[in-house]
């Protein structure tokens, strides 16, 4: 890659990997549903997963990581079940793993 004064694109000046204000895969416009997401929902039973229950709640449109944090706080408030304050507590490794499966971008 070279020293970042010799750098020849902006490519080669930008910092990867969370090196910037956000940390790695965070998407700074926000999360939205993919087709194979979507058919992944269409599965019988895929809503009683974990994985199912937090697609289920992308379908509603593109979501920043803060408001899906806000939005699952209140599910947990509301609710009060053992799935959802396991999907808040995992949340970042449920973005992580659905980005990984292609079922987020």
């Amino acid at each position: 890659m070279g020293c970042s004064c010799c750098a020849n694109s902006i490519s080669e000046k930008i910092p990867r990997g969370g090196g910037g204000y956000l940390p790695a895969g965070w998407n700074p416009f926000g999360y939205a549903i993919t087709e194979l997401g979507l058919e992944y929902l269409n599965f019988e039973g895929s809503l009683e997963s974990d994985v199912g229950r937090f697609l289920a709640s992308m379908k509603s449109g593109r979501k920043k990581h803060k408001v899906l944090r806000e939005q699952w706080v209140e599910i947990v408030r509301v609710s009060k079940s053992g799935q959802s304050m396991r999907i808040l507590r995992k949340l970042d490794d449920l973005i992580a793993f659905c980005l990984k499966a292609g079922f987020l971008d």
